[in-house]
């Protein structure tokens, strides 16, 4: 029997449209907010789709200049409105699109805390450029996972951020400015410290860094500037990557107890251990 052309079409359609919304927003989470938006010329049925993706992936090198990319971003968030998002991260260079200006965080902030306001669960903000300084604390309590690259993080941003943010699990600080004296969470599970020298020179002097994370299962910290780790209770480590200075091991008067703190994890299944002497070399453990 000869199918007629209506019939033909019905079978071999647009079955990609069919597909529930969760299944298209997952398809959506694979492309840019460009082609995000751009789907909406696809057919009827991805019209008003777009406005309620549930990841947005925003790079600065996808831009020419910062007044596009505002622009862009401005009108994207007003048309999706706060409809709840899962994933918001944004990698943006201010030192080529906005080199005068005196508070770049400023420029993204009403980025930030309109993914807050979506209930985002996955934020990321990753800056290659000078070190930032975030000016306002996070509050949300959706917030699971949080990426900061190349910003000031001392002790009030991050006390506010653990009381703001009461089900983080997840925290990583990546070539920050890292002036921490005590780290302390009931619910972080997973965290990542990474410093570089040029950009991490403390302005303290050598103090305690206090980690307090009875539910803490994977830590990975590389080596902070003029800061001696004590754990208080890491109970809970499945793994760890640890990385300290040889001051810690200068005085008698500094007490470190990496060692006797981590040997006495019950559920610690991989350790590594660094201690770095010079720039240049080190002796792992």
């Amino acid at each position: 029997m000869i199918k007629s052309k209506s019939e033909r079409h019905g079978s071999t359609g647009d079955r990609i449209s069919a597909l529930p919304d969760d299944l298209l927003h997952h398809v959506m989470s694979f492309l840019t907010p460009w082609e995000i938006v751009q789907t909406c010329l696809l057919s009827r049925r991805w019209r008003n789709v777009w406005v309620s993706a549930r990841c947005l992936s925003i790079d600065s090198d996808q831009f020419s200049t910062l007044r596009q990319l505002k622009k862009f971003l401005d009108n994207l968030l007003l048309d999706r409105g706060y409809t709840a998002l899962h994933t918001f991260w944004l990698r943006i260079n201010f030192g080529i699109f906005y080199p005068d200006s005196i508070d770049d965080y400023c420029q993204i902030r009403p980025w930030v805390c309109h993914a807050l306001r979506s209930n985002v669960q996955v934020l990321g903000i990753v800056h290659h450029g000078e070190i930032l300084t975030i000016g306002n604390a996070f509050t949300s309590s959706y917030l699971k996972r949080l990426q900061l690259r190349n910003f000031d993080v001392d002790d009030w941003f991050v006390k506010k951020l653990f009381s703001g943010c009461p089900n983080l699990e997840e925290l990583e600080l990546i070539c920050c400015f890292v002036n921490i004296i005590k780290f302390s969470s009931t619910k972080l599970q997973r965290s990542t410290v990474t410093t570089t020298d040029d950009r991490s020179i403390s302005c303290l002097g050598f103090e305690d860094m206090v980690i307090d994370m009875p539910k803490l299962v994977s830590l990975d910290i590389k080596e902070v500037p003029d800061r001696n780790l004590y754990f208080v209770d890491v109970s809970s480590l499945e793994t760890a990557s640890v990385c300290i200075d040889e001051s810690s091991f200068a005085s008698s008067q500094v007490d470190c107890n990496v060692l006797s703190a981590l040997s006495n994890i019950t559920s610690l299944r991989s350790l590594s251990l660094t201690v770095r002497h010079k720039p240049d070399n080190s002796i792992a453990w």
